[in-house]
């Protein structure tokens, strides 16, 4: 088959197993056949976005195995001719489509043809593969994107790697977007999604350690109270697995159902996106530096308080978050 597809024009180089790959340093394309095809797919797709075609007897493992990633399937005992056809049109299909030259959201300005990214017009210090990323996420905002749908248009197809590259790149690239409008937000086990931030809303974020009662109730206050000027968000340094049953007690008395509502984790996109940061008795050593100001709240711990004294603790909270919306 080597000797039929190199006669096609396709450089072939073959491996009796999945692990020759990362001996390769790039791979257009990839032919598996003679192995567990299942186990292969798995294997591929951890270590490139490479086009994939799969050969062999059984449909139903063809079937799965183009669930999993594969791009192709063709029988056993296909002819290396129309091997060679289906290699040749997954190749075509890879190939990257030209991209707009200039792009925009936000505060940001990206200029393809001169590879220049400005905030404001000040320009960004980008490596060259911070420029490809943002581009991509640019193209797609609003979009959820894959780690090897990030892979396979910033770094191409022919990458051969650890998908965790992406996380890489992301962590080095969101602190040079400050001041751009821009958030990437992390969707743990999917991927992540590029979010134009309002610009004429102040964004609070209350914090406490479990994000099961004070901050869950501060930030239901804010956005109730503030009729649309201001968004209210709450995260915590160890979230718990729901709100804590006394806190959607009380807060159902006045109106507000927190039933649905699931403790989130403090993230460094959430920190860099709030204007203001308060926080409800969550240690030094567990909260971050944040770049806003952030003023602290005392207050007691509802959990398993009994409900008169969560009561208190909502008026309060309630109290304060009208002080903070009319500048007091």
């Amino acid at each position: 088959m080597k000797t039929s597809l190199a006669a096609g024009g396709i450089d072939v180089v073959a491996h009796r197993s999945v692990d020759g790959l990362q001996r390769e340093p790039f791979a257009d394309a990839i032919l598996l056949q003679g192995m567990d095809l299942l186990d292969g797919t798995a294997a591929v797709r951890r270590a490139t976005a490479a086009p994939l075609l799969v050969m062999g007897p059984d449909e139903r493992v063809a079937a799965t195995c183009l669930a999993m990633g594969a791009d192709a399937w063709l029988p056993a005992g296909s002819t290396s001719n129309l091997i060679a056809a289906q290699v040749q049109a997954l190749l075509r299909k890879a190939s990257p489509a030209p991209s707009r030259t200039r792009l925009g959201a936000g505060r940001l300005r990206l200029d393809s043809s001169a590879r220049r990214a400005e905030v404001d017009g000040r320009e960004i210090q980008l490596a060259p593969r911070e420029f490809d990323l943002l581009q991509v996420l640019l193209m797609n905002r609003g979009v959820v994107l894959s780690r090897d749908r990030i892979l396979a248009a910033a770094w191409g197809t022919r990458f051969v790697g650890e998908p965790k590259t992406v996380d890489v790149h992301i962590a080095w690239l969101r602190p040079k977007l400050e001041g751009s409008q821009l958030r990437i937000t992390t969707l743990r086990g999917i991927g992540y999604r590029l979010d134009v931030l309002e610009e004429s809303k102040p964004r609070v974020l209350f914090v406490c350690v479990q994000n099961a009662g004070r901050s869950q109730m501060a930030a239901a206050f804010l956005n109730r109270l503030s009729d649309g000027r201001a968004l209210g968000e709450s995260a915590g340094t160890r979230p718990a697995p729901s709100v804590h049953p006394e806190v959607v007690a009380v807060m159902l008395e006045v109106g507000i159902d927190l039933s649905d509502v699931r403790p989130r984790a403090l993230t460094p996109e959430l920190g860099a996106s709030a204007t203001r940061v308060i926080t409800m008795g969550c240690a030094e050593e567990d909260c971050p530096v944040f770049a806003v100001p952030v003023e602290d709240w005392l207050l007691p711990d509802p959990a398993g308080l009994p409900i008169s004294a969560v009561r208190e603790i909502r008026d309060e909270i309630e109290r304060r978050v009208r002080g903070l919306l009319s500048g007091e």
